[in-house]
């Protein structure tokens, strides 16, 4: 296989602010506004259309841009990298004309959640998640207990969110996630993460998700409206994520001639300029997610998450 062609990289996200992508309706139960879930598990999940769409139009900025950040390119001349990398559709009707992107985006699941207990904020996770960054822990594992990473002495019980549960120490390797362990925020939480059975993890994640209330404003009036109160869930602040990113670029150097015509025209600056591939316009436009943020809400304080680590092909 063509290493230029195919690429496989996973990325690890931490987020910096609470995370809302909705289900698009409402709710009768608990809460009015819940988020989006995977299907199997009843997790929450960011969905790769939204860390797509995200990526794309924090892209678009880079290259200074915005018209190709919709799905239709406004202009007669597609041959940009953005438009390369995601795709578009350019002209209506009968003259419509387009080319699907060259990269693929998993959706982004959870694989540390943040929990309150007695000792300060831990991170639960399952073992399965713990081998998707490349740390192997041994499989006999009791349900009924949570496993401290790293802390082979401990022994007793913890209260994490609802659940006081036994604990033992578990030791294990280093990730090898590529440039995780040099990372400061993995330094910080790698002491404080427990491992629990997959029964456990789904109760707990969905039991400590953060529930705010909010008010809708009448536009008129700037006041709020009557009987107009609800509620919505999200993805806590301070979660760790993981989505994968896999780049079919079907047209040999064809990324490289439209790199070199784009500049020509004078449309560059130092991060474009380090574009080798559609593999980097994708992490360009996930880093910008931290200033700018994902999902709903975002002039609330909402959807500001931070790539912490990438592993896979370069």
């Amino acid at each position: 296989m063509n290493n230029e062609l195919y690429k496989k990289k996973k990325f690890i996200f931490m987020t910096l602010d609470p995370i809302h992508i909705g289900t698009g309706g409402t709710n009768l139960g608990i809460v009015d506004n819940t988020i989006v879930r995977e299907a199997g598990s009843n997790l929450p999940i960011i969905p790769g259309t939204s860390l797509s769409g995200a990526a794309k139009m924090y892209a678009a900025m880079l290259i200074g841009n915005l018209d190709v950040a919709g799905q239709a390119v406004k202009n007669s001349n597609p041959n940009n990298p953005v438009s390369y990398t995601f795709g578009y559709i350019n002209g209506s009707g009968s003259e419509q004309s387009g080319r699907a992107g060259m990269v693929s985006l998993s959706d982004a699941r959870i694989i540390l959640f943040p929990v309150y207990s007695p000792e300060g904020t831990v991170w639960v996770t399952t073992k399965n998640l713990l081998c998707e960054i490349g740390i192997d822990v041994k499989p006999c594992f009791d349900e009924e207990k949570a496993y401290l990473l790293n802390g082979n002495a401990a022994k007793g019980k913890i209260k994490i969110g609802w659940l006081y549960i036994d604990v033992e120490g578990i030791n294990a390797e280093e990730p090898s996630f590529d440039g995780l362990k040099e990372s400061n925020d993995w330094k910080l939480v790698k002491d404080r993460i427990y491992i629990v059975s997959d029964k456990l993890f789904t109760r707990i994640v969905n039991d400590n998700l953060e529930t705010r209330t909010s008010v809708a404003i009448n536009p008129e009036t700037g006041a709020a409206e009557d009987r107009a109160l609800f509620t919505y869930e999200a993805i806590p602040r301070a979660t760790w994520l993981y989505s994968t990113v896999i780049q079919d670029d079907y047209s040999p150097g064809k990324f490289k001639k439209v790199m070199m015509e784009f500049k020509k025209n004078g449309k560059t600056n130092e991060i474009i300029n380090n574009w080798k591939s559609p593999m980097d316009v994708v992490e360009d436009g996930f880093k910008v997610i931290e200033y700018l943020g994902i999902g709903g809400m975002v002039t609330r304080g909402f959807g500001r998450m931070k790539l912490v680590s990438s592993d896979g092909d370069d």
